[in-house]
C-alpha cells in the first residue's frame, strides 16, 4: 500500500504535489477539536514571565549581550520571586502582539516612548557612561584644528563620484559644504532621523545620505577607506573614535534606555524591581550592561523626545 500511495503522489501535478504535505497539514487541524486559547506566559499563574530586549543598531558581542541580558532576568526574577525568561528581539510591537511580555529592556528612546503611550510603566532609566544621542564625527585635517576633511577620491568607494584632492573644511563651514556626505545607519533608524534633524537645524537641505546597517560599520569604514566623510553614530560609538584621534562636530542628546513594564504589572511588583536596580548591590549588572546606575526616571522626557523627532 505505501509503494502504490506513492507512485499516486508521483503522478499529481506538480503545484498540487508539492502542497499536499500544507493541505493534509491543514486539514488535520481543521478536523481537530477546538482548544480555548492557551493564557499569555505575561499572565498565566506559576508560569515564567518574559522580558524582551531591544539593543538598537550597534553590532556588539553577542556574548556579552546575553550575559547582561541574562543578569537582568535574574535580577527581575529575584525581585518578582518569579523566574523570568529573556528574548531579543528587533521589533518589539509584533513580537508582544504574539507572545505577551511582563518586562522590556529597550535602548531606542523612540520606541521607549511608544511603548509608554501605549501603556507601558516607566520602571527606571539608565545612567549613561558616556553621554547619550546622536555624534556626527569626521576625519580630523591634518594641521588644521579647527577643520575637517572632506569630499575627494575616497566618495569613489561610497558610489559617489570625487572630483580632485580632499579638502580642508572649518568646522563652522560643514553644514553648508558641497562636498559633505553623511555615512548614517540603516535608513529610517533612529540614528538616521536624529541626524537628519540635526542636520536641517545648521542647512536648508540635507547632504547626500549613504547608508549601512549598523553604526560600527559607520566608523570601521571610515578607519579603514579614511573616506572624507561625515559619519552618524551614537556616543557608545563615537566615544572610541574620539579616543583614537578622531573629531566630534555635533551632539544631539536623547534619553537614555529603560526598563519597562507592561500595563498590567501590578505596581508592587513595579516597585520592587526598580529598588533591585537601584540598590548598590547591582553593580555586576550595571556592569555587564555597559551602565553607570539607574534612576527613577520621568516618562514625559521620553514623550518631549517623540515630538521633537517628529518632521
Amino acid at each position: 500500500m505505501p509503494q502504490t500511495a506513492s507512485r499516486r503522489v508521483r503522478h499529481l501535478p506538480p503545484l498540487l504535489r508539492c502542497c499536499l504535505p500544507g493541505l493534509l497539514s491543514l486539514a488535520t487541524a481543521l478536523l481537530m477539536p477546538a482548544q480555548a486559547a492557551p493564557v499569555p506566559a505575561a499572565t498565566a499563574p506559576g508560569a515564567p514571565q518574559l522580558l524582551r530586549v531591544q539593543n538598537g543598531l550597534v553590532q556588539e558581542n553577542e556574548v556579552a549581550l546575553a550575559d547582561g541580558a541574562q543578569r537582568l532576568a535574574d535580577t527581575i526574577g529575584r525581585a518578582t520571586g518569579r523566574r523570568t525568561l529573556w528574548v531579543a528581539h528587533d521589533a518589539l510591537g509584533p513580537a508582544l502582539a504574539a507572545q505577551p511580555a511582563a518586562w522590556a529592556f529597550v535602548k531606542p528612546p523612540s520606541i521607549s516612548a511608544k511603548l509608554q503611550a501605549k501603556g507601558w510603566q516607566l520602571v527606571a532609566v539608565a545612567l549613561p557612561p558616556h553621554g547619550f544621542g546622536t555624534d556626527f564625527i569626521a576625519q580630523p585635517c591634518p594641521g588644521h584644528a579647527d577643520s575637517v576633511l572632506l569630499g575627494g577620491p575616497t566618495l569613489s568607494t561610497l558610489g559617489i563620484a570625487g572630483s580632485g584632492l580632499a579638502s580642508c573644511v572649518a568646522v563652522r563651514d560643514v553644514w553648508n559644504s558641497p562636498a559633505a556626505v553623511l555615512l548614517a545607519p540603516a535608513k529610517g533608524s533612529l540614528v538616521d532621523k536624529v541626524a537628519a534633524k540635526m542636520w536641517l537645524m545648521h542647512a536648508h537641505k540635507l547632504p547626500p545620505t549613504v547608508h549601512v546597517q549598523y553604526q560600527n560599520a559607520v566608523t570601521d569604514f571610515m578607519q579603514v577607506t579614511h573616506a572624507a566623510v561625515i559619519g552618524v553614530v551614537t556616543p557608545l560609538v563615537s566615544a572610541q573614535w574620539r579616543a583614537h584621534g578622531g573629531l566630534v562636530l555635533a551632539h544631539q542628546q536623547m534619553p537614555f534606555w529603560t526598563v519597562l513594564a507592561a500595563p498590567g504589572v501590578p505596581a508592587s511588583q513595579v516597585a520592587k524591581v526598580r529598588a533591585a536596580l537601584m540598590a548598590p548591590d547591582a553593580q555586576p549588572l550595571d556592569r555587564a550592561l555597559h551602565v553607570a546606575g539607574w534612576e527613577a526616571g520621568n516618562p514625559q522626557v521620553y514623550a518631549d523626545f517623540l515630538h521633537w523627532l517628529k518632521p
